[in-house]
């Protein structure tokens, strides 16, 4: 009689080491993917303030800037 309940209790504790298994890759991902999201909202923060600055050089330069001088071809017509 022992012998047949041996296969099922054995069946449940890899069931249970597989679960178990797969709870641990689980928490893995998810701690990998909590890096990457604060890699990104870091990265996202930098680009914002380099974009901010680029926006402010280039509306120095419009408002700074003097027209070009005219060429002789755009005097005459």
């Amino acid at each position: 009689m022992a012998m047949l309940n041996w296969r099922p209790v054995v069946d449940y504790e890899l069931r249970e080491i597989e679960f178990k298994l797969r709870e641990i890759e689980y928490e893995q991902r998810k701690i990998a993917h909590e890096q990457r999201m604060k890699q990104l909202k870091s990265e996202n923060a930098r680009l914002a303030e380099l974009n901010s600055k680029l926006d402010a050089i280039v509306f120095s330069s419009a408002t700074n800037s003097t027209p070009p001088p005219s060429t002789p071809d755009e005097s005459e017509t």
